[in-house]
């Protein structure tokens, strides 16, 4: 094998960068160019002319139809998006697959109040409260639905009870700050 120079040397890892370096800057421009989509929206096919669908969940919808944890999930997602209606029909589906979930009903009867059926909410709220008596949110949420229907009594046992589980909680305290509102009004 013959003997390189030194000047060979440097010739030589001079060019292997710049190829490696090639490589690297074509390899980032096409991925820049072609972002790769969500497993989900790839058996997605665009019609001619229309923008392609995309998923906005890497999560199939058949597993998210019978899981109630990726159902709370997307649910929640939509409450926070503030689509109170879709998400209310995700709670329901979650409540078809349990019915004792007392955070769903909780749930749901928020949605529910939101999007203007206050009476199905509270009917909802009642059910959290039985399912969960020890669970502290599902009480503020039936006292501040109450307050914001004009139902005094109710809002105030209600939210006395949410105090009461734990006075020193995030919680607790806007029991607390709701029940002065509900004093001063």
């Amino acid at each position: 094998m013959p003997r390189l120079s030194p000047l060979h040397w440097i010739a030589l890892v001079v060019f292997l960068f710049f190829y490696g370096f090639t490589v690297f800057a074509l390899t980032r421009d096409y991925y820049l160019r072609h972002p790769s989509r969500p497993v989900a929206a790839q058996g997605a096919t665009a019609t001619s002319g229309s923008m392609p669908k995309v998923a906005t969940s890497a999560i199939p919808e058949t597993i998210t139809e019978t899981n109630p944890e990726l159902l709370h999930q997307r649910a929640d997602e939509l409450f926070m998006q503030r689509h109170y209606a879709e998400a209310a029909r995700v709670y329901q589906r979650i409540l078809e697959l349990n019915p004792d979930d007392a955070e769903a009903h909780n749930d749901l009867g928020l949605a529910l109040h939101y999007t203007g059926d206050t009476a199905g909410a509270i009917a909802h709220l009642k059910v959290a409260v039985a399912k969960g008596p020890q669970l502290q949110r599902p009480w503020l949420t039936l006292g501040f639905v109450n307050l914001q229907a004009g139902n005094r009594d109710e809002a105030q046992k209600a939210l006395e009870q949410a105090r009461d589980l734990d006075p020193d909680s995030n919680i607790g305290k806007e029991a607390q700050r709701l029940l002065g509102v509900l004093q001063g009004s």
